[in-house]
């Protein structure tokens, strides 16, 4: 056969391929655009470096903020956020709601939708998590029943660039409560097991909530919740461990009555060389999320 005749016929065959998979691809959907249009969006991180010590323990947090069009599907309406291949990935998987402040345990959690139709929820799974990816699903409880999904991936320890942030870095907060919650972790590289203190005056002068705090059963302000689940209100929290990889993370929740604006986050290592690093962190009026 003529070899010049056989390149003709491949690339004509190759061009017909590209044509068809240009095609398809503008023909293929996201799943989540079974529903209507705008109907509901979840925005996750799309993945967390399991923290711990290597190879004998690994924890990951996440928050998952839902908005659904308050017209189609919201205020007040009932969801289901559910993640049950991060729970067997790690064997035990803490849901944090805001508002009203409340744990479960287990592969999900039930939320109610604000007035915007946006509601918010934080998790802390470990410390047994096994590296890869899960689905995290929202399911719609009343009329029309839509779900909607997004994924989340665990990545295995690993030494990561030194700083600090926020996952998010704004958010929304709720029109009932003004609650928000996010995470806030900071890398130290070569400062294995030392010690670490998150703090932020700002943030918790902006929130002076609580369920507690009226009856003096606790100051206003923020709760931090480490990864072992350990609970501290207040500015501050002191004595966090950085993990074999020098990282570390906390929840830093307001619960309740939380001011819009942006509020300055410090990490501290409290050993030589007493590094500090900073971040911010911004609270968003209410109002429906894109």
């Amino acid at each position: 056969m003529d070899r010049r005749r056989l390149g003709a016929g491949f690339a004509a065959f190759a061009s017909g391929l590209l044509l068809l998979a240009g095609n398809a691809s503008a023909q293929v959907k996201p799943r989540t655009e079974g529903a209507p249009a705008g109907q509901c969006t979840i925005k996750t991180l799309p993945s967390f470096v399991a923290q711990g010590e290597y190879g004998t323990t690994a924890s990951v947090a996440d928050v998952i903020e839902i908005g659904c069009n308050p017209e189609e599907y919201g205020t007040g309406s009932k969801i289901s956020v559910m993640d049950p291949q991060l729970y067997s990935r790690c064997k035990n998987l803490t849901w944090i709601d805001p508002n009203p402040l409340w744990e479960e345990w287990g592969r999900g959690i039930t939320l109610t939708l604000d007035a915007d139709g946006n509601a918010t929820v934080a998790l802390i799974a470990g410390p047994d998590c096994q590296a890869g990816e899960t689905l995290i699903t929202v399911h719609e409880l009343e009329e029309p029943f839509e779900s909607f999904d997004t994924g989340f991936t665990v990545l295995p320890p690993n030494e990561t660039p030194k700083g600090v942030e926020t996952l998010p870095a704004s958010q929304i907060e709720d029109s009932e409560s003004s609650s928000v919650v996010t995470i806030v972790e900071a890398e130290f590289p070569g400062a294995s097991e030392d010690k670490v203190r998150f703090g932020s005056e700002e943030f918790n002068a902006r929130c002076r909530g609580g369920e507690g705090a009226e009856e003096g059963e606790y100051p206003p302000g923020l709760l931090w919740v480490t990864e072992s689940g350990k609970t501290t209100y207040g500015s501050e929290i002191n004595g966090l461990e950085l993990d074999d990889d020098g990282n570390v993370f906390a929840l830093a929740i307001g619960d309740s009555s939380c001011y819009p604006g942006t509020s300055l986050i410090e990490a501290d290592l409290e050993s030589k060389p007493f590094t500090t690093l900073t971040t911010g962190f911004t609270i968003v009026a209410p109002t429906p999320r894109d």
